[in-house]
């Protein structure tokens, strides 16, 4: 399971390590290239150890089919109002869960084409719908998507056959039959074949993996171990018996998913995995661990796709099988499998580092103290479980005849600490934060965790609340709808609306039938969705979701925009009415929220603005400089702007008497007639 080289060469190096890794035969190198050799093991048990198989419960298998307990399909259908299936389901326990995703990919019949399903089980029963692209319509014997949809009594308790006539002759068509044992989770793809046969006629394990897929969880997944066994070493052991008409087909899709939710995955884990079927099933093998594979066909890994790598040959029983996986070394059968036909499986082990324990501090504390601590935080309960968080208001005035002064208070995890003021402690968090449990959808768990004073000694207080299950209708300024939610609504930039209900482990199904915005002095509201679309461009219905915090979320997001740009009211009313399913009954939401404008102020000038104020200074500056110089010139002394007189000849000027009546003038003075 080494790193594959482009056209399955590897170096010596590398090749010495991916055999070693499988501990397979190094056949004759030629350029580099290595061919595993097929080993053949014995299925005799290596010692008189027997290896009885027991169920465990810290591992999940499942695994999808196509196969069924009987079935059939027609076309008697085709031409005929609409499509008819029929799902007949036989469930281990009452009150049994499943999912039924319906869909219509590849689908050749219009899209408008009407779909009944025709859902019989054997007990009660309920049934989760997921359909994106459909609204097929129910008829059945129990709960489906919270409704309970009536079904003739003449199609219960009765043969197979019997069941498929009856169905037949009432809606006067059938377009498929499937019977089930305990499903988990059904992939149905919907749709007619002119190709059918024209009757449906019932066959005992019917593949009907042209239009379904069942997704089925192991019952009982079993295992053994010996004294001997060392920790972190196990075997997993698949047994799939695969129909003939799958032997062929594409190849057994496996996958080997280690977790450990709460805590720190395990690193130090050797498995080996052993896949035994018929000679010529092939395996494509998914998985982020080192893993040592043994296959009775060949095998592909999917980061290593170039390559198959060879078969073993493997035995084909309980024994000689738990007999291979002792002979390489691993005596803890972690798991051993029998699954009768399968296109996909998956293991998830569930493998988390020990956990170190460190021994609980010495109390110095009195215990009648703590106790006392303990009983008042129990009884006061300052606690309060909201939609989506956990709030704690404490009083200090409170605590001082405990005769012990709380310093500090956090929930289990450290890090969610309250705040303090001089009169209050206050904490308000995230409800999935803080290592919060949440037990059937409603019921919320965590500690308190007290740290007193006089020895720094902490206290523990169980915090138990029940969540509120009601209508909830929330405002977000972001797309991943970040905690928390805000009443702010700021004008033309996107809002984030979500609807949220939690029902407990009931099975809700929101239908949303309208939302609007009402602004303040404004007539009429402004309806943004209706149960099927959005009434506005600037409005988007967003992805469904899967529920969180064992909610049912509906999403989508708006624009608010002023018509005219004219002054925005103070505040709206956003409302949100829907309908609950198991009830009809009809609910109906509303937030006040603060409208806050994002546009520019008026008095802000465009580049237009700017550029025309700069050109009119410019302008006014020019004319200016011209009407100063204009006036200058015309005003300036008189003798600048006339030709000198010519001089009088030289006896006259040298006279000292001058002609009666003449002038004399010079640029720097005049004289006038005495």
């Amino acid at each position: 399971m080494g790193p594959a080289k482009a056209e399955g060469k590897l170096s010596e190096r590398e090749a010495k390590a991916w055999r070693r890794s499988h501990e397979l035969e190094k056949c004759s190198p030629q350029e580099g290239t290595w061919k595993p050799k097929a080993k053949e093991y014995s299925s005799g048990p290596m010692s008189a150890d027997v290896c009885t198989l027991q169920q465990i419960m810290k591992d999940k298998v499942s695994y999808t089919t196509g196969k069924t307990v009987s079935g059939c399909v027609s076309r008697s259908t085709v031409g005929g109002p609409q499509e008819v299936h029929v799902l007949q389901v036989k469930m281990e326990k009452e009150m049994e869960h499943f999912q039924l995703n319906v869909s219509s990919a590849g689908r050749t019949t219009p899209p408008e084409r009407k779909v009944l399903f025709v859902i019989i089980c054997d007990k009660s029963c309920r049934v989760t719908v997921h359909s994106a692209d459909l609204h097929p319509t129910f008829v059945s014997n129990n709960m489906v998507d919270g409704v309970t949809h009536n079904v003739s009594s003449t199609f219960e308790h009765i043969s197979d056959e019997l069941l498929v006539q009856r169905v037949k002759e009432h809606y006067e068509g059938i377009t498929s039959f499937t019977k089930l044992e305990n499903p988990n989770h059904i992939h149905f793809r919907v749709g007619e074949d002119a190709s059918s046969p024209e009757d449906c006629i019932v066959q005992s394990g019917f593949n009907a993996r042209r239009y379904l897929q069942t997704e089925f969880l192991v019952q009982e997944v079993k295992g053994c171990t010996s004294p001997s066994a060392k920790k972190g070493k196990e075997a997993h052991i698949l047994h799939v018996q695969q129909g003939p008409e799958e032997t062929s087909s594409q190849p057994v899709e496996v996958k080997v998913n280690v977790v450990c939710p709460e805590a720190k995955l395990l690193q130090d884990l050797k498995i080996l995995l052993i896949l035994q079927s018929q000679p010529n099933v092939t395996w494509n093998i998914d998985t982020q661990r080192t893993v040592s594979i043994m296959a009775s066909g060949k095998y592909w890994i999917t980061i290593f796709p170039s390559r198959p790598l060879d078969e073993n040959v493997l035995p084909d029983n309980e024994q000689g099988l738990i007999s291979l996986a002792r002979e390489r070394g691993f005596d803890d059968i972690a798991s051993y499998t029998d699954i009768p036909s399968a296109t996909h499986v998956t293991l998830e082990l569930h493998r988390c580092e020990p956990e170190v324990k460190t021994p609980p501090p010495t109390p110095t504390q009195h215990p009648e103290t703590v106790n006392i601590v303990q009983a008042f935080f129990s009884l006061s309960r300052p606690w309060k479980c909201m939609d989506d968080s956990i709030e704690i208001v404490m009083l200090k005035t409170t605590l001082q005849g405990l005769n012990a002064h709380v310093t500090d208070i956090t929930l289990q995890d450290p890090r969610c600490r309250a705040e303090q003021n001089k009169t209050h402690f206050v904490l308000k968090r995230y409800l999935g934060d803080c290592h919060t449990e949440l037990e059937r959808g409603s019921q919320a768990k965590n500690k308190l965790i007290l740290t007193l004073a006089s020895s720094l000694e902490k206290v523990e207080v169980p915090l138990e609340c029940k969540l509120p299950q009601e209508l909830h209708l929330q405002l977000y300024r972001t797309q991943d709808f970040k905690w928390p939610s805000t009443t702010v609504l700021e004008v033309n930039k996107a809002a984030y609306v979500q609807v949220s209900f939690r029902a407990g482990i009931a099975q809700t199904h929101l239908k949303v039938e309208e939302c609007s915005l009402q602004a303040a002095g404004e007539e009429p509201q402004q309806l943004l969705i209706q149960p099927v679309a959005a009434l506005s461009q600037a409005v988007t219905i967003l992805k469904p979701t899967e529920a969180t915090l064992g909610r049912e979320l509906h999403r989508f997001s708006f624009v608010y925009s002023l018509a005219g740009g004219g002054p925005f009211p103070p505040c709206a009313t956003l409302s949100c009415r829907v309908t609950l399913p198991f009830n009809d009954s009809t609910i109906e939401r509303k937030l006040e929220v603060t409208l806050q404008d994002t546009r520019p102020p008026p008095s802000s000038l465009g580049i237009e603005a700017v550029v025309g104020i700069t050109f009119a200074a410019f302008l006014i500056g020019t004319l200016l400089t011209a009407a100063l110089w204009c006036i200058y010139s015309h005003t300036r002394p008189m003798a600048k702007m006339q030709p000198v007189s010519t001089n009088a000849p030289a006896s006259e000027s040298s006279s000292p008497n001058h002609s009666v009546g003449s002038t004399q003038s010079t640029p720097c003075s005049t004289s006038s007639m005495a």
